[in-house]
């Protein structure tokens, strides 16, 4: 069976995105800090997912943008994780943004979602100035690190190394904004996700749940501009995320030697990041189980217990996806309600005068 260009190139490009995720993990277990480790691994692995997207026509650019994001949003939950208040205001500004970046473009909110997601896991790690700038360099190293990789194994492919240029992303901006604008009335979705994500992040402290980032998370990746699409992915990040979950601690508990954990996230990682690249035509179940795999297996490398932290994420998922489908609902509905009604006034004679 042949295997078309594309899929080579998704399946290469998978395997340029790993030796970095193995680079560092070795770096930590020879040096002994593995959970130092781990927090570089997470600024890696946004860029391996995100590796086959372009902006305006540079993947490096793109992949720049991101790093930055990582290392400025990480440095900003640290420092607001300590006050509650603060830290949940900022969660629903993220989101509030989210829903407007990815509204005008796709590939801009997939920047801005990553830095999302950076400020909503580093808000659980708290500290001092000292803290959070030693998080955020730990992460933009990672960044670093990968995107470097990857443009040494594919300066002579597809990986495209133009720089930015002058303005463009304020002339893209405004452009687009403009084009726009006549669409941003309807954008419900900002409301409705902005209160989703505070109501959700309060539930998680209300209740005491750990790891309540993953709340917000499920959040944001389950809220598209694509109302059925919004729709389907909560029960496919739900079941992909049990079903990993299951899997995983089976596996663990099964095979608990460090090499057979480093291989499982080895594997459940490529397999992830591959799926990343042609998920527009894939199963979202399919993805969000291997990257469950994926993470439980890279928490398991520190030693920490899988059974407590697989419950916690499926908990939190089950939460986040509950807020989701109600922000999407609430959302089609306000819509299409706005939307009657101005037909409504357009079709009104006495309107006219």
């Amino acid at each position: 069976m042949k295997v078309d260009a594309g899929l080579k190139h998704d399946l290469r490009l998978g395997l340029c995105c790993l030796p970095a995720l193995m680079l560092i993990f070795i770096g930590g277990f020879l040096l002994n800090h593995v959970a130092e480790a781990s927090v570089i691994a997470s600024g890696a692995l946004p860029l391996a997912f995100g590796a086959s997207k372009t902006w305006e026509g540079s993947s490096f650019k793109l992949l720049l943008a991101t790093v930055v994001g990582l290392g400025f949003s990480s440095w900003l939950g640290a420092m607001a994780g300590s006050v509650l208040p603060l830290y949940i205001s900022l969660a629903m500004i993220y989101t509030a943004a989210y829903a407007i970046i990815t509204g005008i473009d796709g590939t801009a909110g997939w920047v801005f979602l990553q830095a999302a997601i950076a400020f909503l896991v580093s808000g659980y790690f708290p500290g001092d100035m000292a803290h959070a700038t030693h998080r955020a360099l730990l992460i933009s190293i990672g960044g670093l690190v990968q995107l470097t990789i990857i443009c040494l194994l594919l300066s002579k492919g597809h990986f495209h190394l133009q720089w930015v240029s002058r303005f463009s992303l304020f002339s893209f901006l405004r452009q687009e904004t403009l084009k726009q604008r006549h669409k941003l009335h309807l954008r419900w979705s900002v409301l409705f996700g902005l209160l989703s994500m505070g109501m959700a992040l309060f539930t998680v402290e209300l209740y005491h749940l750990k790891n309540g980032y993953w709340t917000g998370m499920t959040l944001l990746l389950c809220l598209r501009n694509h109302y059925q699409e919004s729709l389907l992915r909560v029960p496919a990040r739900l079941f992909g995320t049990f079903l990993g979950c299951l899997s995983a601690g089976v596996l663990t508990y099964l095979f608990p030697q460090l090499a057979v954990l480093a291989c499982g996230f080895i594997v459940s990682g490529y397999i992830a990041f591959t799926l990343s690249y042609r998920l527009a035509t894939g199963s979202y179940f399919v993805f969000t189980f291997f990257v469950t795999l994926m993470v439980v297996f890279m928490i398991s490398l520190t030693g920490l217990a899988q059974g407590n932290v697989a419950a916690d994420r499926l908990t939190a998922t089950a939460i986040g996806g509950a807020y989701a489908l109600a922000a999407i609902l609430f959302t089609r509905l306000a819509t299409a309600l706005q939307i009657r009604l101005s037909d409504n006034k357009k079709s009104d004679p006495e309107s006219l005068y």
